[in-house]
């Protein structure tokens, strides 16, 4: 699985990739095809139009909330 980061997520600066929490988890197959296609032509060819913004929100919430891992940033985050 590769993380595929979701550029039209926003809050990206020049040069720079979107944050991880907007990442979604792509074999390497479909990852070069959505680099090749686009990410708009991708999520009509590949996800079955779905957002893939919201899927990136999903799969981060999941993560965030039903994870060690997940809870542990948090409480980083919260000091």
């Amino acid at each position: 699985m590769e993380a595929a980061h979701v550029d039209h997520a926003g809050g990206k600066g020049v040069g720079l990739k979107v944050a991880d929490q907007h990442c979604l988890p792509l074999c390497s197959g479909h990852h070069a095809r959505q680099h090749r296609r686009g990410w708009h032509t991708f999520e009509a060819e590949c996800l079955g139009g779905k957002s893939a913004v919201a899927m990136s929100a999903a799969y981060f919430g999941e993560w965030l909330w039903n994870t060690p891992m997940g809870l542990a940033w948090r409480e980083r985050q919260n000091g």
